[in-house]
């Protein structure tokens, strides 16, 4: 029943909808006519905005989300020129260039001032910067800023008749290098602005007045971006990789900032020697760190970004600004590290670094010592440890960490990734209080005789360590922990495979190697080219995203929806599946479902009968295009009536859930139990609509997005992808869905290198799984970031392709400005997509009209030609290719991307083909045996011979089931050689193609022939024909095409697709060529191939298949109290046949039996009783010159010998 323990609607005018209400009504028993929809969600207790870019920024009006970004209000592109990076984050060229955000559920000014937000900014400044540059701005009048060389932060305040400044400075952030900016601002009779930088607590802005806010400002933040009108061109340069705002802070709390990584110290000083030098005093570059002086001893000099020091007196002398040490010992704890290059041989004490005067790290006769002496009593205690000489020319990095206590003192000592022998003393050090110098660089503190060291120090820092040790106090370097590697013992390929934080890198990569895709995942990133849908009550209010109240009266096209030329234009220029938004944020549905009455059915549009969902699966499958379905599981309009984000507790739910008048009543349903929220059961009620009534779906597609949504709403996917598995269990599963990954960007761009295994967290409940960081977007399964993310909880490796979805126009939605990229621009996003083992999915909407915009389908259509005078030419089909010394393969040129050669080791190697004559290369494909193999090459090279010599052409890392390598020029050579430069096993090539770039559109293929008996693979000519079925998993066919299928030939069988469609007046036929016999696939006839392609134009034209006149005939006899299975075959043909009998018991083959005869055998069980069963027989014979086969079976009953 619909809805039965909700508030009922207010009453609805068209007879559809009343209907429902009434069902709603009957439930409930009674009704209050007039209430209101619930009102939108209060803020949710999540962040007012959380985000890394990886939605769409569309135009300067809009930002869209993404899984696990969250957004109250609204983001957008202050210019229009910001660019938005693939891996997640947006490049700012400074001026106007900025991002805004305007809170939709607090504001700074106004009648109701928030008491307070924070905000934090990671960002990456590049190149130098104009004055005034705003990293942060907020209400118009509080900034973070660069200003004067420095950063100067604070705010500006009014107290009603004059203007007051608040205002301090830093040190200037480095360009190039990664920032964290975090701030929390409070407010009420006065103000403070808290400010941390890169881990470190900045100086406290505080006022006896707020700040003022500007009228246009109330509830505006800018990134990279002043939002005072004044100020609108004084825009950062760099990038931002994360912002986060967070309103209504009640009070200062550190702990609530996340950017900030966790600190255990309080860098003092933290210099690359950047900066500059005047009477022996260094003044700081932006972005180091010095809390004091550092000045120069002797003649010790700063020049190339590095203190040079030539031993004697020479050294850095570097004083806290505090006075940290003013009792008889070092007594508190702190951080010594250096970068350091020793040059010459060093004196016997030539000291690195020093602290107090008994504190040291220095060269000692044959090794570098380092420790600390104490006076205990009045006598001298050493605590010191020795390690062998750092070799000296090349850069070493040391850290050292002093830890005094009462009881015992620790030095713990890392060099060069490595730890060192700790040393343990009974007290602290002793200080020598003559000096007051903190540390000393490169000498003793004081001063000692000729203690020098000789060499230069790259970078340096000290720090207080303000907590217990760990290894976070060290900056410059990591510990390089050594793991035992276990025998991995017996593991089979799998598509997923268990790893732990115990697996040692080798057994991860070879675990790795080990991940193989399903069929379905295979078949659908062989797909390549993918089409999504946009489509809904959105297209007719110009916009992105719904609220759930839209009137659903503007649903009228300006002309007619005509999802059948969608369809055909997204066929004709390529595309291998449409995936169409049926459910989009607001809760809009285009069919007509039981359970809702906003959706297309309470439309106007064709009177409310229409059906886009319908229309959508009809045209697919007229033109043999797969099925995909978009879904959110975000609604606006369910969060209005009270549904979405109600908080309700999962209950048992029957699934469908039957409504009052359900046309469906006294059908025989599958029905399945799940437990869920009330949300959880009305989206699984119309995911049961849409996957049990509109035929095949092949994708499902659950965006992460919130949309407009203000409340949470735990998303039951455990119970969604059971029921998806269940009902439609060929499809694959979308953006966290287990089969297919997002790229992480909608920007059409893939990562360099694209694994298909990576690591993942599996909560083994069948619901979402998370990849789990291990590194940059780029590094995503990589063997240091498998390392890494094995450390960090993943559990599992998955094979987990990517998908990357991409606009053709500005916004996933048509607007009247749009305009689609170009051909060529589309083509790159292919090669960037496709090409790096990824799937293209490209957006294109329909608009108000109903159909496509006409310059979208000329897109379309060019950059289809675009594809064909790319990929038309391949020189090297059917050429043998050489695999080794006096070895060849056909495997990888043969045109089935399913066969593969193996190499017989992981080492690296290389395999190369001649071409019998110089041909001109601009594009090379590659691809690995995935499927029986998996994906494990690292990196390839690529040679071509030219003027008799070996020369690399291109270079790259993964291949996978895609990789396509564009010359930057074409190569013209007649032998090309590919190498394996580094695999983590046995690696397979399935594919190498040597493209030719054609200066005009060939078109789609029109005559095809296919003859498995030919030698080598071709192009589909009558004197180049297809050799294999498989090669038309590959190939566009043009409507009116011919297929000939060669007479009498037998053929391996094939799950390919066929890529084509035909019309009344120009079907696509399938014939025969040189005789009357069809050819077999298999176990299949051609009829069995092909038939089922009627559908979709096609024209079978094959004869009456050949019969074999074969009966058999089985039964049952007991024999020594064992049951025996017996079989008789007889020939009744007038020519020999073989014959193969197969049981549950064993098989018997027979190689002629002549006509007239008999195959007769009895199968032994060794059982006194048998259930019943069947025995299979398969028969062959050469008939009218042409192999036939034909299968029968004979049944036998359940019998007992038991007397």
């Amino acid at each position: 029943m619909r809805r039965a323990t909700l508030p009922p609607r207010p009453i609805p005018t068209s007879k559809r909808r009343s209907r429902r209400l009434l069902a709603i009504v009957a439930a409930v028993g009674t009704i209050a006519v007039g209430i209101a929809p619930a009102s939108l969600a209060a803020a949710a207790t999540s962040d007012d905005l959380d985000i890394r870019f990886g939605g769409s920024l569309v135009g300067t009006t809009a930002y869209t989300t993404t899984e696990g970004e969250s957004m109250r209000g609204v983001v957008r592109r202050t210019a229009g020129g910001e660019e938005q990076l693939p891996g997640g984050g947006v490049r700012l060229a400074g001026g106007t260039q900025g991002i805004r955000f305007e809170a939709s559920e607090f504001a700074i000014g106004g009648v109701t001032p928030t008491s307070g937000f924070l905000a934090e900014v990671e960002f990456t400044p590049t190149g130098v910067q104009t004055d005034l540059a705003t990293i942060f701005s907020a209400a118009g009048n509080l900034f973070a800023r660069v200003q004067g060389g420095k950063l100067v932060y604070g705010f500006e305040s009014h107290d009603g008749t004059s203007w007051s400044s608040h205002r301090t400075d830093a040190p200037l952030p480095a360009a190039g290098v990664a920032h964290q900016l975090s701030i929390q601002y409070l407010q009420g009779d006065g103000a403070q602005m808290h400010v941390w930088l890169d881990g470190e607590e900045l100086t406290t802005v505080t006022a006896d007045a707020p700040v003022g806010v500007s009228a246009s400002a109330v509830n505006a933040f800018g990134f990279g971006h002043e939002v005072h009108l004044s100020g609108a061109a004084r825009g950062l340069k760099g990038d931002l990789s994360r912002v986060r705002v967070v309103g209504d802070l009640a009070a200062y709390d550190p702990q609530l900032f996340e950017f900030q990584p966790a600190q255990i110290t309080t860098s003092l000083l933290d210099v690359q020697f950047n900066g500059t030098t005047a009477a022996s005093a260094y003044t700081p570059a932006a972005g180091e760190r010095l809390d004091g002086a550092l000045a120069l001893r002797g003649t010790a000099s700063i020049a190339d970004s590095r203190l040079n020091l030539g031993g004697g007196n020479q050294a850095a002398d570097f004083t806290a600004t505090e006075n940290l040490f003013t009792g008889a010992s070092l007594d508190r704890a702190f951080v010594i590290e250096t970068e350091f290059t020793a040059s010459g041989t060093q004196v016997d004490l030539g000291t690195i670094a020093a602290v107090g005067g008994n504190f040291t790290a220095r060269y000692r006769s044959d090794g570098l010592q380092y420790g600390f002496s104490a006076l205990i009593n009045g006598t001298w205690h050493d605590y010191l440890s020795k390690v062998a000489l750092p070799a000296g020319g090349q850069p070493h990095v040391l850290s050292l960490a002093y830890v005094p206590s009462a009881s015992e003192t620790k030095v713990v000592a890392w060099l060069d990734g490595k730890e060192l022998p700790e040393v343990v003393g009974a007290a602290p050090a002793t200080r020598n209080q003559a000096t007051t110098t903190t540390l000393a660089l490169g000498n003793e503190v004081p001063a000692i005789g000729n203690r020098g060291f000789k060499g230069s120090i790259d970078r340096a820092r000290f720090a207080l360590l303000d907590g217990a040790f760990d290894g976070s106090a060290f900056r410059y370097q990591e510990l390089d922990v050594p793991m035992p590697c276990e025998p991995l013992g017996d593991l089979s390929p799998a598509n997923y495979i268990q790893v732990t934080s115990a697996d040692c890198p080798a057994n991860l990569l070879a675990k790795a190697a080990l991940v193989r895709p399903t069929e379905q995942q295979l078949a659908w990133q062989e797909l390549g080219l993918t089409a999504f849908i946009h489509f809904g009550i959105n297209t007719f209010y110009n916009q992105e995203w719904g609220h759930g109240t839209e009137d659903l009266s503007r649903f009228q096209p300006t002309g007619e929806i005509d999802v059948d030329a969608w369809v055909r234009s997204l066929r004709d220029s390529g595309h291998r599946m449409a995936i169409l938004t049926l459910k989009h944020h607001d809760g809009f549905l285009l069919y007509p479902s039981r359970y809702t009455d906003y959706d297309v059915g309470a439309t106007p549009w064709k009177n409310g009968d229409g059906d886009i969902v319908r229309e959508f699966t009809d045209a697919a499958r007229k033109y043999g295009m797969k099925v995909g379905l978009y879904m959110s599981p975000a609604d606006s309009h369910e969060e209005q009536f009270g549904v979405f984000g109600n908080g309700s507790a999962k209950t048992p739910r029957t699934i469908p859930t039957l409504v009052e008048g359900d046309d469906r009543a006294g059908s025989e349903l599958q029905t399945f139990e799940y437990s869920a929220t009330d949300y959880g059961a009305y989206f699984l009620n119309t995911l049961y609509e849409i996957l049990t009534e509109y035929g095949q779906v092949d994708e499902v597609w659950f965006d992460g997005s919130n949309g407009n949504t203000g409340k949470q709403e735990f998303y039951d996917y455990p119970a969604f992808y059971d029921l998806i598995s269940k009902l439609q269990p060929g499809a694959v599963v979308a953006v966290g869905g287990r089969d297919v990954r997002w790229v992480g960007n909608e920007s059409g761009v893939a990562r360099q290198d694209e694994w298909g295994p990576v690591p993942i967290s599996d909560a083994g409940d069948g619901g979402k799984i998370g990849a789990v960081d291990g590194g940059t977007f780029e590094q995503v399964g990589s063997a240091a970031a498998l390392q890494a993310a094995a450390a960090s909880g993943a559990n599992a490796l998955h094979w987990w392709p990517t998908e990357a979805d991409m606009k053709l126009t500005q916004g996933w939605f048509a607007h009247p400005t749009d305009t689609p990229k170009s051909p060529s621009t589309l083509l790159g996003h292919y090669l960037g997509t496709t090409g790096r083992n990824s799937v293209m999915l490209l957006n294109t909407p329909p608009t108000t009209a109903g159909s496509f915009a006409p310059a979208s389908v000329a897109a379309l259509d060019g950059f289809a030609a675009e594809r064909r005078k790319a990929f038309s030419k391949d020189h090297a089909l059917g050429v043998p290719v050489a695999v080794g010394a006096g070895e060849a393969s056909a495997a990888l040129t043969d045109g089935d991307t399913r066969s593969s050669w193996l190499s017989p080791t992981a080492d690296a190697g290389d395999v190369t083909i001649d071409l019998g004559s110089p041909k001109s290369v601009r594009r090379i494909a590659l691809g690995e045996g995935v499927l029986e193999h998996g994906q494990v090459v690292e990196a390839f090279s690529i040679d071509a011979e030219v003027d008799g010599a070996w020369v690399e052409v291109a270079k790259a890392g993964t291949i996978g089931v895609s990789r396509i390598v564009t010359l930057p020029n074409a190569v013209t050579a007649q032998k090309f050689r590919v190498s394996i430069d580094k695999a983590r096993a046995p690696y397979s090539l399935a594919t190498l193609a040597l493209y030719d770039q054609l200066a005009s559109d060939p078109g789609k293929l029109d005559e095809v022939h296919l003859d498995c008996s030919a030698a080598t693979a071709g192009d589909g000519s009558a004197e180049h024909p297809f050799s294999s079925l498989e090669q038309f998993r590959t190939a566009e066919l043009a409507a009116g095409a011919n297929v000939h299928l060669a007479s009498g030939t037998s053929c391996a069988d094939s799950t390919t697709p066929f890529w084509g469609y035909g019309t009344t007046d120009a079907p696509i036929t399938v014939s025969l060529s040189g005789g009357e016999v069809a050819p077999t696939f298999g176990d299949r006839t051609a009829e069995d191939v092909f038939g089922g392609l009627t559908a979709q134009g096609w024209v079978i034209d094959l004869p009456e298949p050949v019969a074999l006149d074969v009966t058999a005939t089985a039964g049952m006899r007991c024999i020594a109290g064992k049951a025996m299975v017996t079989v008789r075959a007889v020939n009744d043909e007038q020519v020999p046949v073989s014959i193969d009998l197969a049981s549950e018991y064993g098989t018997k083959s027979f190689a002629a039996v002549e006509p007239g005869k008999n195959a007769v055998h009895v199968f032994t069980t060794r059982a006194v009783s048998v259930p019943a069963g069947t025995v299979e027989v398969q028969v062959q014979a050469m008939k009218d010159g042409a192999p036939v086969t034909a299968a029968v079976s004979a049944a036998y009953d359940a019998a007992s010998c038991q007397e």
